[in-house]
């Protein structure tokens, strides 16, 4: 049995989005992580982007006996999460062989800023529940992976999940993660998957129509963990009040276009949140906009397009969104000809999720 799980890509409210109440919106892209699983006499998970790192577990009475490899952490948790979820529900947990291989780096093994720890975990947390035969909603999904990457990387947004979840275009609210942490001292405990989280909020989106979306890799990956901390640093000031109430005003004229098919709202909503990420930039000396993002802005906007970086920044992505009155040809030669490189990526919505949603 196989799952496949998208990536995702940011298209605004980076950053800001940690905090409660602030908004995102998030698309995601056909690149995805498989997870092949089948019946096995003993239990083990294998990652083809870790050669030698397995992870062998096994059942003593009510509990996961888990030898964990520091470099298939996210695995781990999301194995844990899954298993204590099932006790909870007592329900049958067989042993099993899950193998997962993932399309979100570069050839070279470099990630590509497409969430692909986030992807694995969902991944992992999918590919158990079907095993199982286990039929959840999209948001007990997305609360068991979140629960198991917010163990993990301890800070973040979660909207990488809700993404690979949900898939599509969706928006977004993060969950109050005080909240989440001041409820037990075990987030993998599966208790919290059953309650309502304050401040969480995720809608999907209509794909838009006449709208391409074109991206440009520059090469560099971002640690979105360490930037997040430097920015978080911040939250105290005045500056940084601005900058979140700035975002969700460019985030919530974004989601007007988008839903209206409005492309000067999106334009307009884009420009306006990559004016109000320079300003965070500038203030916390994060180089968000490397010079190459730059380029690849200027590129794309000087030709029509709606374009920012996407995610951390750093010198990971960036993006246009483009009318068909707009050359997509040039704008990917000259991305190109300046060292950027054009990422083959798509929107991607699950038939999953469109029939869930026609219900």
């Amino acid at each position: 049995m196989q799952i496949k799980v998208p990536g995702k890509l940011y298209i605004g409210g980076e950053y800001a989005v940690v905090e409660p109440g602030q908004s995102a919106i998030l698309v995601a892209v056909d690149k995805f992580v498989f997870a092949d699983i089948n019946a096995s006499s003993v239990g083990e998970i294998r990652s083809t982007q870790v050669l030698d790192a397995v992870i062998n577990w096994t059942r003593v009475n009510e509990h996961l006996m888990i030898q964990v490899d520091p470099n298939l952490e996210f695995i781990s948790a999301a194995l844990q999460i899954t298993f204590n979820y099932f006790q909870k529900h007592k329900w049958a947990f067989e042993n099993f062989s899950l193998v997962i291989d993932s399309q979100l780096d570069h050839t070279n093994g470099i990630k590509l800023g497409l969430g692909s720890s986030a992807a694995v975990t969902v991944a992992v947390v999918k590919a158990i529940l079907a095993f199982h035969h286990r039929s959840l909603q999209a948001l007990e999904i997305y609360k068991l992976a979140a629960l198991a990457h917010f163990q993990v990387q301890g800070n973040g947004s979660l909207g990488d999940i809700a993404t690979s979840v949900y898939t599509g275009w969706i928006s977004y609210n993060s969950p109050n993660r005080t909240w989440l942490t001041e409820q037990t001292n075990n987030l993998l405990d599966g208790s919290l998957v059953d309650l309502e989280w304050p401040d969480l909020n995720i809608q999907s989106i209509p794909t838009p129509l006449n709208l391409e979306l074109l991206v440009g890799w520059t090469g560099s990956p971002a640690k979105t963990k360490n930037l997040l901390k430097k920015a978080a640093s911040y939250a105290d000031d005045t500056a940084y009040r601005e900058f979140l109430a700035g975002s969700n005003a460019a985030v919530s004229m974004l989601l007007n276009g988008l839903l209206t098919n409005q492309f000067d709202d999106i334009n307009r909503g884009i420009a306006l949140n990559r004016e109000f990420l320079l300003a965070l930039s500038e203030q916390t000396d994060i180089e968000i906009e490397t010079p190459l993002l730059r380029t690849l802005i200027e590129i794309a906007t000087n030709m029509g397009g709606a374009a920012k970086t996407s995610g951390a920044g750093f010198g990971d992505n960036g993006f246009t969104l483009i009318t068909p009155t707009a050359n997509r040809e040039q704008i990917i030669n000259s991305w190109q000809a300046a060292g950027i490189t054009p990422l083959s990526l798509q929107p991607y919505t699950s038939p999953t999720i469109l029939l869930e949603s026609e219900e």
